[in-house]
C-alpha cells in the first residue's frame, strides 16, 4: 500500500486538536519517538489514530494484532515524516516572510473558526435558547474535560497552521532543486513508452488501467495504442420508445449522426475530445451493457440492437478502426514534459526524506509505548 502525499498528513495533524477535545479524553504526553530534539507525543499518534480510522478500514485489518501493528507503525512513520520535515526546515533555517507568517496566522484562525462552529450547531442542534451562551458552554466544558485553555486552543490551531506553511516552503525548495534536462525528459518518455508497449502487448486493457489512472494524474498517459480498439458513437434516449423511434429511421435509411443530433442525452457526445468517438476495447470503462453491445460490432459503420443500461436506451455505431501504434512524444511534449518533470521532483524529494530517516540516530521510537495504540 502506498503511503499517504505529505498534504494528507499535514491534514492529519491539522485536525489532531479536533480529535482530542471529540475524544473528551485527558492529554497523554508520553513520548512515542524523537526526530532529533522534536517529541512525537502519544497525544499526537492518538489524535492521528482517531481522524484516519474512517479509511484505515480499507487498508489495514485492526482485528488482528498484526494488522493493528501495521496500522501503527504507518501512522507514527507518518508522523515521523511530517516532523522530520519540520526538523530539516528548522536546521535549513527556512523562516516565513511577514506577508507568509501574516496568512499562516490567518488561516490558523479561520481554522479556529472552523472549529468553534461545530459547537454552535451543536447548540443548535439542541434547541437551545441562546445558542452562542450554549455553544460557550459546550466549549469550556469540553477544553475543562482535557485541561487546556482557549488561548492554548487558540495558538494550537495557529502553530499548526504556520508549521505547515514553513514545511509547505521547505517541500518546494527541495523540489526545485530537481529540474531535469531536455534530454533527461525524452529518455524518461522513452522508457515510459517501452513500459507501456511491453504491458499492452501483453495484456491491452492495461492501456485503460493506464488511461483512467492518468486522468486522476497517478501515472503517464497512454503513449501506445495496441491493436483491435476502435471507436463509436451512440443516440442515448430515456425510454424504449424513443430508442425505437430512433432505430426505425436509421432502418429507413436516416443520417444517424443528424438522429444523435436530434435525440441524444449523453452530453459526451457533444464534448470536443470525443468527437472521433469513445474509444473502446476490453477493459475499457464504461458500463458493461454499453460496452458488451459495442464489442459485438465487427466492422466499421455496423450499429447496434436497442441495448438498455442504467443510464438508459443505447443505439451504438461503430465509426473507425483506431490506428495502433506510438504517441509521437513531440505531439505531447508539454504535458508530456510537466508529468515527467514532476516525478523527477518527486523521486528527487523523497530520496533526501530517506537519507533523513536513515541517518543514524536522528529517529528514535519508543516501540514499548507506541505498541499501546488502539489498545
Amino acid at each position: 500500500m502506498k503511503r499517504k502525499s505529505l498534504i494528507c498528513l499535514l491534514l492529519v495533524l491539522a485536525l489532531a486538536m479536533t480529535a482530542v477535545l471529540a475524544g473528551c479524553s485527558k492529554q497523554d504526553n508520553r513520548v512515542a519517538a524523537k526526530v532529533g530534539d522534536r517529541e512525537i507525543t502519544m497525544q499526537q499518534l492518538q489524535n492521528a489514530y482517531l481522524n484516519s480510522q474512517s479509511y484505515a478500514m480499507y487498508y489495514f485489518d485492526l482485528s488482528t494484532d498484526e494488522g493493528l501493528q501495521q496500522y501503527q507503525d504507518y501512522l507514527l512513520d507518518s508522523i515521523i515524516e511530517s516532523t522530520m520535515l519540520l526538523y530539516q526546515a528548522e536546521q535549513a533555517g527556512v523562516r516565513l516572510t511577514e506577508e507568509e507568517e501574516a496568512k499562516a496566522k490567518a488561516d490558523g484562525e479561520d481554522s479556529y473558526a472552523d472549529f468553534y462552529q461545530q459547537f454552535v450547531t451543536s447548540a443548535k442542534n439542541a434547541g437551545a435558547t441562546d445558542v452562542q451562551a450554549y455553544a460557550n458552554k459546550l466549549l469550556t466544558d469540553t477544553l475543562s474535560a482535557n485541561g487546556i485553555t482557549l488561548a492554548q486552543l487558540r495558538q494550537s490551531y495557529i502553530d499548526g497552521a504556520i508549521d505547515s506553511a514553513i514545511t509547505l516552503k521547505f517541500q518546494t525548495a527541495i523540489r526545485s532543486e530537481a529540474e531535469p534536462t531536455a534530454e533527461e525528459l525524452k529518455a524518461m518518455y522513452d522508457e515510459e513508452l517501452a513500459d507501456q508497449k511491453a504491458r499492452f502487448s501483453e495484456n491491452p486493457e492495461q492501456y485503460f488501467s493506464t488511461e483512467l489512472a492518468a486522468s486522476y494524474g497517478s501515472s503517464c498517459i497512454p503513449l501506445y495504442v495496441p491493436e483491435g480498439f476502435f471507436r463509436v458513437r451512440h443516440i442515448l434516449v430515456a425510454d424504449e420508445a424513443t430508442a425505437q423511434e430512433v432505430q426505425d429511421k436509421l432502418a429507413n435509411g436516416e443520417d444517424f449522426e443528424a438522429l444523435l443530433e436530434e435525440y441524444n442525452t449523453d452530453p459526451g457526445m457533444q464534448n470536443e475530445a470525443y468527437a472521433a468517438g469513445y474509444l473502446v476495447g476490453e477493459g475499457a470503462n464504461f458500463v458493461q451493457e454499453f460496452l458488451d453491445a459495442a464489442l459485438a460490432l465487427k466492422n466499421d459503420g455496423d450499429i447496434s440492437p436497442i441495448t438498455k443500461s442504467a443510464n438508459g436506451y443505447h443505439i451504438i455505431k461503430r465509426v473507425s478502426t483506431e490506428p495502433s501504434g506510438e504517441i509521437a512524444y513531440e505531439d505531447e511534449q508539454e504535458t508530456l514534459d510537466a508529468y515527467f518533470t514532476s516525478l523527477a521532483k518527486s523521486k528527487h524529494y523523497s530520496e533526501k526524506m530517506t537519507a533523513w530517516l536513515e541517518t543514524d540516530g536522528l529517529v528514535v521510537r519508543y516501540e514499548d509505548v507506541y505498541r499501546e495504540l488502539g489498545k
